[in-house]
Formats: structure tokens, sequence, C-alpha cells
């Protein structure tokens, strides 16, 4: 399960930071509170893969997850633990890289829109229906800058929600850079003076660096004003401070640093591109999709912007890119073509349309890395095309990478070569390397046999194997509980127990593999792979442990008839909650059937429970 992609589809489908007053978890599910529950996409929510249902009311948005919760909630934005835990291991140049492209990636949209907007233009010049003094193409001109223009001020929005301050700080800051009046009083004759001290006439149109390194700057500003500031005057003071402190240091310092750094790093690739030409574009186009495989290629936005700022052009980058695209259409091409699943062929194609038109991902994790022998040729083909894109001095001034906005190279036709260089290396080695064996249900009538000897293995093994029950008390179908996760089977077959003592006990030999906060639920791993949860009591979560003791630990060893868990019956009901004990086998799946092993309404703890088969 991928755990970050579903964190985040449940985050957006609940309605995302504004509609979300607070998240935890329990067991087995995911508890929002909402600030309206009518934005969230409950339907869809259902639907996602890894999601196994929904419950509403009593205040709470609950998602139903099953053991893996916990994974999911550690990649919700804004739980912590997702950047935090990643961060602590990585080295600071790893860090930075992190953070930059943590800024980047929300504008991504606003640089698409932009960018996308000026290749439709180019087509309509090229085409002949639009002229580039038609009134027309000058006000759509000046809608596509103005997703470039403005990038200070999305940059700074973003750069303050990274480092958890106000984000419309950020964007003030952005927008001081831009300011038409402020740049007016800059630029003109004889200049202007800050404290005394002289403003360098330094132009920040679509700059990155100065936002970038003021934004920071005011963060440690803003957090020691929250600190020292009492309660009463915080909200307005806080602001002030910030904003007074930093805009000596962004005007005179840290804006006309930045510009400097990133004219001289944009003069370096120019150099880099000018003398070792087809070396650099080489390089870039064998490894721009595994920059995006990693998810490095955000971090070059700022050395692009730099050099479309000073130069007009990008030779590197955005052609490095193209060449990617190109290597991804070839090899979804060649796979489609020769894979036999019809749903593998469908994904290949469609993948291959997503990647000419500059969007890479569905080929990239859908076809090249399930493959795995592609990644070959995708780096050959990327090779060969870019020595030939240096050779020919190929540059463009968008700033996406798609076929759409091939009119938009310095030489179309050259562009189109070293492309289609790409495309037939990618493609040929693709079709030569991989085999039917390597698809996958690449031979049909092999694959259709081996699956059924595979899914015959959890079956076989489970042959008569029992759960014991965890305590005594009496048995109840889990349709019968007041828990619409378990009672709908959502979470796997099983029964529940109301409980006639206070201790849960190992059912069979195994180990523990999870354990929840507050103690109240407990996931067990058979010998033989029965995977068990026992949940004790409704919305117990909600008692943060106060009526639990857990005598086991992650990982754990366990034997029948061992403690794992005490707790308090009358606690909980006293606190208003009910008692009942759900036991289900969650990989359920995986089994025949789950089915009752026992026949009386009344169970003691070690008797058999359940079934599995």
């Amino acid at each position: 399960m991928d755990y970050k992609q579903l964190a985040s589809d449940i985050y957006e489908k609940v309605g995302g930071a504004k509609n979300i007053q607070h998240v935890t978890h329990c067991a087995t599910r995911l508890r929002f509170t909402l600030a309206n529950d009518k934005k969230a996409d409950g339907e869809g929510i259902k639907k996602l893969k890894g999601v196994t249902g929904l419950v509403e009311g009593n205040g709470q948005f609950q998602v139903i997850i099953g053991p893996d919760v916990s994974s999911v909630y550690a990649q919700l934005p804004g739980t912590g633990s997702d950047e935090a835990t990643s961060n602590k291991d990585q080295s600071v140049v790893s860090r930075l890289l992190d953070f930059i492209a943590g800024c980047f990636t929300p504008m991504i949209a606003i640089i698409a829109a932009g960018g996308m907007l000026q290749v439709l233009l180019s087509l309509l010049q090229l085409s002949g229906v639009l002229a580039e003094t038609d009134d027309t193409y000058l006000v759509l001109y000046q809608v596509s800058q103005a997703a470039f223009f403005f990038i200070p001020v999305f940059l700074g929005n973003s750069v303050a929600k990274r480092l958890k301050i106000d984000p419309f700080l950020g964007s003030f800051i952005g927008a001081i850079f831009v300011m038409p009046g402020l740049t007016a009083l800059i630029s003109q004759e004889g200049g202007i003076s800050l404290l005394g001290f002289a403003v360098p006439n330094v132009s920040y149109n679509a700059s990155v660096l100065p936002v970038l390194l003021s934004v920071w700057l005011m963060s440690y500003v803003y957090k020691f004003a929250d600190k020292i500031l009492p309660n009463s005057v915080k909200f307005i003071l806080r602001p002030l401070i910030s904003v007074i402190v930093i805009t000596p240091f962004a005007l005179l310092l840290l804006g006309p640093l930045g510009v400097m750094v990133g004219n001289y790093v944009a003069e370096f690739l120019n150099y880099l591109t000018n003398n070792f030409g087809p070396l650099a574009v080489l390089f870039m186009g064998a490894f721009a999709q595994l920059l995006v495989m990693t998810g490095m290629h955000t971090t070059l936005t700022p050395i692009l912007l730099a050099s479309l700022a000073t130069y007009g052009y990008d030779n590197l980058i955005v052609p490095g890119m193209l060449l990617g695209l190109a290597a991804e259409a070839g090899i979804c091409i060649a796979a489609g073509i020769k894979a036999k699943d019809t749903e593998f062929k469908q994904l290949s194609f469609s993948s291959a349309i997503t990647a000419l038109m500059g969007v890479s991902e569905p080929a990239l994790y859908g076809v090249t890395l399930r493959l795995k022998k592609p990644i070959v040729g995708m780096i050959l083909g990327g090779a060969a095309g870019g020595l030939y894109f240096g050779l020919t001095n190929i540059n463009t001034p968008v700033v996406i990478a798609s076929f759409v906005a091939l009119p938009s190279y310095s030489n179309v036709l050259h562009a189109a070569i070293g492309s289609l260089i790409t495309f037939v290396i990618a493609f040929g080695y693709t079709w030569v390397v991989v085999k039917d064996a390597d698809f996958p249900n690449g031979n049909v009538a092999e694959a259709a046999e081996l699956d059924v000897e595979q899914a015959a293995e959890p079956l076989k093994s489970a042959v008569e194997s029992f759960v014991a029950a965890p305590l005594s008390g009496a048995v109840i179908p889990l349709s019968e509980t007041n828990d619409q996760a378990f009672a709908s089977l959502a979470l796997g077959k099983g029964l529940a127990i109301k409980p006639a003592d206070d201790k849960i006990v190992a059912p069979f030999v195994g180990k523990v593999s999870a354990v929840f906060p507050g103690n109240h639920a407990i996931g067990l791993t058979s010998e033989n792979g029965i995977e068990l949860l026992i949940h004790i009591g409704i919305d117990t979560v909600n008692m943060k442990g106060a009526a639990f003791v857990r005598e086991v630990n992650e990982g754990d060893t366990i034997q029948p008839g061992q403690t794992l868990l005490q707790f308090d019956s009358k606690k909980i009901q006293e606190a208003g909650y009910d008692d009942t004990v759900m036991i289900t086998v969650t990989n359920t799946a995986n089994y025949l059937d789950v089915i009752p092993a026992t026949e009386n309404n009344q169970v003691t703890a070690n008797d058999q429970l359940l079934a599995v088969f």
C-alpha cells in the first residue's frame, strides 16, 4: 500500500487543511473532526484503495483503514511524522533539497499553466491564427507572464508554509520585491536609500533566491516575536515586527545576494553548455527520469528560472526533460505492443500519450519501473538524444517539457530528430530485452496456472487452523455489534465477545505485530500467517489509555494463554462506552473462509473460537 498517496487522497477528499479541525487515529481508523462534514467526499473516500469503510457520527468523520492506520496517519500533512522522521537520517544537502522541492511543488500548477499558455500562444502564432501585435495575443501573453512575474509572491507563501509561519506574511515579503512603486524608486536616477544605505538597483521579477532567503530569515524573527509577545498584542505586533525587521535585510542584503548567486549559477550553466554543451545535455537527457523518480527534478526549478530570467532561454533542463519524455513514450509503446495482458496494454498506451503531453509519472511508475529492464534503455536513449541536442545547440524559452511545445524550440527539426533518436533507442531496447515473462501476466496461460497455484498456498497452509478465544464471555456475531466497521466485516470476519473477565490472552503461537496508542487494541500474527486484530470496546480510543494496561510490546513472541492486555470493564462502562471485544482476521481475503469454531453462546479463554480455512 502506498501510504503517502492514500494519506494525500484522504486529506484532499475530507476537505484539506481548511476543513480539518483535528485528526487522530485509533487501532483501525483515522478520526477527523471537520468544520463541515458536507464538504467531505464520503463516496470518493470509500472508493480509495486501502479504505475499507466510513463511519460518520458522534461529531467525528471516521475513515476505516485497518491495522495499517498508523502508517497512513504518519503521512498526513501536518502530523509532522512524515517530514520529521525522514529528515533525521538525511544529510544537510538532502534536507536542503527536500526543502526546496517542498517549496516549489505547490507552485507546479501555476508554472505549468503559465508555461502551457505560452506554448499555446506559440502554436497560434506559428499557425497564423494570431499575430504578436494582436490585442488577444498581447493580453494572453501578459496573463501567461503573471505566473512568472509574481513567483516571489507565490514562493513566499509556499516557503512560509514549509517553515510553519503565517503564509500570507510570506506572500507579503514576496510582494515587496515586485511592488511596482518600489521598483520605480529603486531604478530611478540616483537610486534611493534605506536607513542611510543605498538600495541596490536590482530587478526581482521571477526571482527565487531573494524570497527564499528572506522568508527563511523572517521565520526566526516571527517565532522569536511569538515567544516574547503577550497574547493580547501578538496578533497585531507579531507580523509588524516580522516585516519591519526583515525589510532592510531583504532589500539591502538578501535580495541582491540572491540575485547575484542566481546570475552566477546561470552563467556557470551557460558556460558548461557553451564549452561542454554536448556532455552536459547528454547527462541531463540520460538521468532526467531518474531525477523525476526521486523528486529531485523540482530542485532544478530555481536554476531553470534563473537561466530564463538571464538569457531568455534554457538549453539544458527542459530539453533534457523532453528527452526523458521521449524515452518513456518509446518504452510504453514497445511494452504496449508486446504485452499480452489487456489491462497492461491499455496502461502502457495511455501512459505513452500522457508522457508525450508532459506528464511522465504514469509511464515511469506504471510501466518502466515495473518492468525494470527498460531503465537501461531509458538512460541510453536519453544520453544519445542529449548528445545530439548538445551538438545542435537546442534551446527553448518555455518552462514546460512537452511535445506540444516542440514548435517553440530553436530548431524544430533538430529537436524532433534528437527526440526520435531517444524514442527509437528506448523502444528498441525494450522490444529486444523485455521478454513475455517480464510482463505482469506476460504469458497468459502460464500466469493463470501459476496464479491458481500461488492462490492455493495460503489455503493449504491454513486448513484446519484455529484461533482460540482471547478472553471469557458471551459470544456475539460481529453483525450484531454497534460498530459499523466491524459489523460490516470491513475489517475481516470474526466474532465479538461480551467480556466476563478483564484479561486478553494470546490465542495462538505467534508475534505481536502492532500495538496502538491507548492500549485498547492489539494486532497479532500467527506462525502460519493469520493476522488477528483484538479491539476492546467501541470508541474507547477516546479514553486515552485510562482503562488499559499492555503487558507485551510490538515484535514480542507470544505463546497461547500468555497475558497480552488487561482492562477495566467497569471504567469503560462508567465512561459511557460499550466494552464488547471484537476479534477479526484482518487478512480474511487470503483464506477460503473464517467461521465460528464454537456453537456455544459462552466461551472460556483458550477455547476454540474461530476456524480459518
